[in-house]
């Protein structure tokens, strides 16, 4: 899995073994509804289903059972989504980065399916979602957790970037 370090650089993080070149990572922290940066204190090692997401044609992989926070280009409605429901589905994602002043959509697309890929990811709490790198300077928000109900029910982007 990929991870934004404090500098804001793309980190592969392959192998719970290997020393991680940072101490800390980029989350969206929900109970302050802000990027934030959280200290990378453990990795774990997940062996799940894996899909392949496409997102501005930019592949990674990630656990079947995950969610990916979505939203409505129209409305600017916020959702989140389990990443497996998105087969066959079109849903747009919550495209930022460290510089990204507004919401960019990013359209989804499920490319691949995986029965078992093992996944190195560093821990997470019920609040963070991971900011994972889809380029230089863009991210989407993953996390194992579905936070809807608890911390983003009938919020809109503009209540997470302002």
């Amino acid at each position: 899995m990929l991870i934004f370090d404090d500098n804001s650089e793309a980190i592969i993080l392959d192998n719970i073994y290997t020393p991680t070149p940072t101490e800390y990572f980029w989350v969206i922290d929900l109970t302050m509804l802000d990027f934030t940066l959280a200290p990378l204190l453990v990795l774990e090692e997940i062996v799940s289903p894996s899909v392949t997401l496409s997102i501005r044609g930019f592949d990674f992989n990630v656990p079947a059972n995950w969610n990916i926070l979505v939203f409505s280009e129209e409305t600017q409605q916020i959702d989140i989504v389990s990443v497996g429901d998105i087969a066959g589905r079109e849903f747009t994602a919550l495209v930022g980065g460290p510089d990204v002043q507004a919401p960019e959509p990013g359209h989804i697309t499920l490319v691949d399916y995986t029965p078992e890929y093992q996944h190195v990811a560093p821990s997470l709490n019920k609040h963070q979602m991971l900011c994972h790198p889809i380029g230089p300077v863009e991210w989407v928000n993953i996390a194992p957790a579905d936070t809807y109900n608890k911390y983003l029910k009938e919020l809109t982007t503009g209540d997470i970037l302002t």
